[in-house]
């Protein structure tokens, strides 16, 4: 009876793997055969900012003297800002940040249908300036990248023209270099 049971479940895995495999070759259909579609995808090391200070006779007192920080710095993320345009018209906006406190990637993944057809398109992936007070980058998330920022080798921008046949997909994504470019993918 058990040996029947073990050689049933055998022919049941067997056969469960069999149509996993069979599936796995079914093409995937839009559900609207007429668009295309843009993506919008990478992931990159999380930047931050190192903020240091000297302790305060609080944080010092109890703590040995050969034990003793001469500064206390913590890591603040950078949030960035993501803009993307279609034709003019503004697809998505808003701030871009570490998934979690303890992530060490910024992911960016957007997808969106277009009709069939040229359009232009334009990306801005750039580093959001600290609040007041704080050093950092000066204007505004949709403001160009200042030449003498350090930051300005975080920024990512991209306008171009592309063209979309039905069922294509438009990828937009970083090269080695850290530049954005445009890849289609029909």
């Amino acid at each position: 009876m058990a040996g029947a049971r073990r050689a049933a479940g055998a022919g049941l895995a067997i056969a469960a793997l069999a149509g996993l495999a069979l599936l796995s070759r079914v093409p995937w259909q839009s559900s609207d055969p007429d668009t295309a579609e843009l993506r919008v995808s990478w992931r990159i090391p999380a930047p931050s900012h190192r903020l240091c200070r000297a302790p305060t006779e609080a944080e010092l007192s109890g703590v040995l003297p050969h034990m003793r920080p001469s500064e206390i710095c913590s890591d603040e993320a950078i949030p960035f800002h993501l803009v993307i345009r279609l034709n003019g018209d503004t697809l998505h906006s808003g701030t871009v940040e570490r998934s979690g406190p303890r992530a060490r990637t910024v992911t960016v993944y957007e997808s969106f249908a277009v009709s069939p057809g040229s359009h232009y398109l334009e990306v801005a992936f750039l580093p959001e300036p600290p609040p007041e007070g704080e050093p950092g980058v000066a204007g505004g998330p949709t403001s160009a990248p200042d030449p003498a920022d350090p930051e300005r080798k975080l920024a990512m921008t991209l306008s171009a023209t592309v063209f979309a046949a039905p069922g294509d997909v438009i990828l937009v994504s970083p090269d080695e270099r850290g530049r954005l470019f445009v890849a289609d993918r029909g």
